[in-house]
């Protein structure tokens, strides 16, 4: 990490990371700071690119994706992938790896038939492998703050 942060910006990142819609008030008075010293560092920690950003964690099922699937991919050499899957909403998250796969891609959908349709679409890129995800246990676990030296 480039920047360094001390105790304040310590918990400051947990309490975003537990409720990115806390206000700066809130915040302030969980650290014992002022809203606008809490508003000055949390600037600071976004200029910074420690804070990313802020998003909502929306339920997949609750929009009609009744499957999560993991797919790996074998890429083959001239077969760029990355604009596809940048285009592709389905495809969630999606990791250059080391190993025989090239990529690993979580992706979400409707049925096994429209899971078919993307694995269809991605052997396009090299040989693809699928798992099922039947149980997540940790899903957008906060990132633990290291403790300031």
């Amino acid at each position: 990490m480039n920047q360094k942060i001390d105790q304040f910006d310590q918990k400051i990142l947990q309490l975003l990371q537990d409720d990115a819609r806390m206000s700066h008030a809130e915040i302030g008075r969980q650290v014992h700071l002022s809203q606008p010293a809490v508003s000055e560092r949390i600037k600071r920690l976004e200029s910074s690119n420690i804070i990313r950003g802020y998003r909502a964690d929306i339920n997949p099922k609750a929009l009609g994706y009744d499957i999560t699937a993991m797919i790996r991919v074998s890429t083959q050499q001239g077969r760029p992938y990355s604009q596809y899957v940048s285009d592709c909403p389905e495809i969630v998250d999606c990791y250059t790896v080391t190993g025989e796969d090239g990529a690993v891609m979580r992706v979400l959908a409707r049925d096994v038939e429209h899971l078919q349709r993307i694995i269809n679409e991605l052997n396009a890129f090299g040989s693809t492998s699928t798992a099922i995800v039947l149980t997540t246990h940790v899903a957008g676990k906060a990132i633990a703050i290291p403790n300031p030296d």
